[in-house]
């Protein structure tokens, strides 16, 4: 295949080998703006750096379609690419990078000032339209003098959008970065490590500069937490990311960071996000929300059980009875249990009796994420919305509207697949709880824990201060029950056996995807069904199970139009998945859609996310994943009737317990398992090799009194 040039943005580093500088990233196309993967050598790469690269086009036999790149240079910016920059950033909609190019290249380098006094000269850029010249004097006048100090960041290497998130946050941003290039790190939510250090070589800030250390080991504190979970990193753990620094340096650096409240350093352990603060604070809510209820006398309540039951066509057994019970007695409550022992059939009659007993009570249910409200909707006959929508996110700052002095209006508050909840989400939801709410956590400590830091579902059930009902006989035995089964033996180490619903067919990984494409049916609903897997590369990986379910279910037709973005084409009437909370639209990370309207001459992408339509305009594939097979993360909180889960070598490292657990617990009426058994059967024996470092749990036993020991006085701290 013959040689060409890209002129190409670095947008993301996928690998990197420092020893012989090769590295795999995301790259965008200046040009037409599509991303690819590229692969080569790069040395010292830098996201976000434009590079102009010479390779040719290849097809991976492991990785699919990538450019091989043979020769990079870094395109160094000058007056003029800050000024195309700057005009086809996010304040200049509709003027892409061509647009902004054209307008230089007629006008010159001073072509803001030009048109500032005279906007006029627009006329003289052929072929820009009346609607772009207006785009781009609102988009000055918007800019109010700012426009300087906006090149100038931008010759600095700073993106279009991490100037507007400096320009929000300072009044004189100048000013601010030539005194301390790195505070916006501590300070601007969105601002990271990588452009820190662009202003800092910029500003030319000695590489010896003890504010490049600290950075460096704030940077590295979170990019831990995020990678273990964990919300206390060990001193070892952090002393291991800067190997052959002084231990006296090292240990200045990290004093700095505490005085500055950058981190947190409490008995030998580092706390990035405030996170120690936070466990403080959810311990604290805990102990005030730890109070004595009216409960409805105990012929009352069992004469309401009993009606329940009736009305319901059910039978409650002890076990539910006593959550039942245990619920109108006190504040708070978890109800623990694994699929199929009814923690549905539950919690409907609870809502059931509090209708009854409380006529005028507001109630709330809520679920981490979109899908998972929407399932908990649907099997409580309740309304119910995603946490990040009930206490009203704010995208732009990660920040939270309910809260002490907006407390949410509630009365009881139902919260299902409490496991995917965070430390930062449940404090602020605790935050925002009003002090005569009943809180009730439901859950399955065995399945995976939330994405972000922290186990808060298992701490809680640890710390013994809240009262737990754990659900273990298994109700639903009709179709499907092998698959309750297949949970209950890898929860409890049993040999496993595939029954009732639940088939193992033994595959090279070669074979995985020929067979997955066997099994479907082109004309079956597709909300049904979901194939996971662990990895999104290699032959049975996420990426190319999608491209192929794309040829079954939605392949090339003349009435429906597409969209290329990248290696992916987007298609009309394709099964698609948000990978971006996206709050002021309603919808979250790992809400599911159809795209109903593509329009290619603008290229906007327009998803119906169950009657709510949201128009995508660019970085699809940064928002957007094609959603016919998805890894177990973004599946939990969800069910389907049938669900495929691939289970081969290349992901062995990827496998344990939890994450083959929570994967087929997805899965309702039919399991099916390819790949190799006896890995399976391995794996299932595997608890997390890293397991997360948390101290909530002592931050409850210390601030909230042993329902045991009621006389005992928590310690103040």
């Amino acid at each position: 295949m013959a040689e060409e040039t890209r002129t190409a943005r670095l947008d993301h580093i996928i690998f990197e080998n420092r020893d012989n500088a090769y590295v795999v990233a995301l790259f965008r196309d200046e040009d037409n703006h599509q991303t690819f993967t590229g692969a080569g050598r790069i040395p010292d790469p830098e996201e976000d750096q434009v590079y102009e690269l010479t390779g040719q086009e290849v097809q991976h036999p492991r990785f699919g379609r990538q450019f091989r790149i043979l020769v990079s240079r870094r395109q160094l910016p000058d007056e003029s690419e800050a000024v195309i920059r700057f005009l086809s950033g996010k304040g200049f909609p509709g003027i892409g990078r061509r647009t902004a190019e054209q307008i230089v290249n007629t006008l010159g380098e001073n072509c803001l000032e030009l048109i500032e006094e005279d906007p006029a000269v627009l006329r003289q850029v052929q072929g820009l339209s009346q609607g772009k010249q207006e785009v781009v004097i609102q988009g000055l006048r918007e800019y109010s003098g700012d426009s300087a100090a906006c090149l100038r960041l931008l010759e600095w290497g700073v993106s279009p959008r991490q100037v507007s998130l400096l320009q929000g946050h300072y009044d004189n941003v100048l000013r601010v970065l030539e005194e301390d290039p790195f505070r916006p790190l501590y300070e601007v939510y969105g601002f990271g490590y990588k452009s820190a250090l662009k202003l800092a070589d910029a500003l030319q800030i000695a590489g010896d500069d003890l504010r490049r250390l600290d950075a460096l080991l704030f940077n590295n504190a979170g990019q831990l937490a995020m990678q273990t979970g964990s919300t206390g990193l060990s001193m070892a753990r952090m002393w291991d990311t800067v190997q052959g620094l002084e231990p006296e340096i090292f240990e200045a650096s990290l004093d700095r960071l505490n005085k500055s409240g950058a981190l947190e350093v409490e008995n030998a352990r580092i706390y990035p996000f405030g996170l120690a603060q936070e466990e403080k604070d959810i311990a604290r809510a805990i102990a005030d929300h730890t109070y004595e209820v009216e409960a409805p006398d105990a012929e009352s309540l069992e004469a309401r059980i009993r009606e329940t039951e009736f009305a319901l066509g059910i039978s409650y057994d002890e076990r539910q009875k006593e959550a039942i019970r245990r619920f109108f007695s006190c504040s708070a409550m978890i109800l623990n249990g694994g699929p199929g022992t009814g923690k549905t059939t539950v919690v409907r009659g609870i809502l059931q009796i509090v209708r009854s007993l409380f006529p005028e009570a507001a109630i709330q249910l809520a679920a981490p994420t979109g899908r998972a409200a929407k399932r908990l909707a649907s099997l409580s006959d309740n309304s119910a919305r995603t946490i990040h929508s009930l206490l009203k996110w704010n995208l732009e700052d990660n920040s939270f509207v309910k809260g002490p002095l907006d407390p949410l209006d509630c009365q009881f508050l139902i919260i299902d697949e409490s496991s995917m909840i965070d430390t930062h989400l449940f404090a602020s939801l605790l935050m925002a709880l009003p002090q005569d709410c009943r809180l009730l956590l439901i859950g399955d400590e065995d399945q995976l824990e939330s994405v972000g830091p922290g186990k808060v579902f298992q701490d809680l059930i640890a710390s013994e201060r809240i009262p737990v009902v754990h659900l273990e006989r298994i109700w639903r035995q009709a179709e499907g029950s092998g698959i309750i089964s297949l949970a209950r033996q890898i929860r409890d180490e049993q040999t496993c056996a595939w029954e009732d619903g639940v088939r193992f067919l033994d595959l090279p990984e070669t074979g995985i995807l020929n067979r997955i494409v066997e099994e479907m049916d082109p004309q079956s609903d597709q909300d049904r069904f979901q194939v996971l897997a662990p990895m999104y590369k290699g032959p049975a990986g996420i990426e190319a199970v999608n491209e192929a379910l794309q040829q079954v279910f939605n392949p090339p037709a003349a009435n429906r139009k597409e969209l290329a973005s990248g290696q992916f084409v987007f298609r009309e009437k394709d099964k698609v998945m948000l990978l971006k909370n996206l709050p002021e639209d309603d919808v979250f990370n790992g809400d599911m859609g159809v795209i109903s309207r593509i329009d290619p001459r603008s290229r906007v992408i327009t998803v119906d996310f169950g009657g709510q339509e949201v128009d995508f305009s660019h970085d699809f594939t940064d928002q957007l994943t094609h959603a016919w097979c998805v890894s177990v993360h973004k599946a939990q909180g969800s069910e389907y009737d049938r669900v495929y889960c691939i289970v081969s070598a290349r992901s062995s490292r990827m496998l344990n317990k939890k994450l083959l657990y929570t994967a087929i617990s997805r899965a309702k009426k039919e399991l099916v398992l390819l790949g190799d058994p006896a890995l399976f059967r391995e794996k299932v024996r595997l608890k997390t090799r890293t397991p997360r470092m948390t101290t909530l749990c002592q931050r409850l036993q210390t601030y909230v009194p042993d329902p045991d020991r009621p006389e005992a006085v928590p310690e103040a701290g």
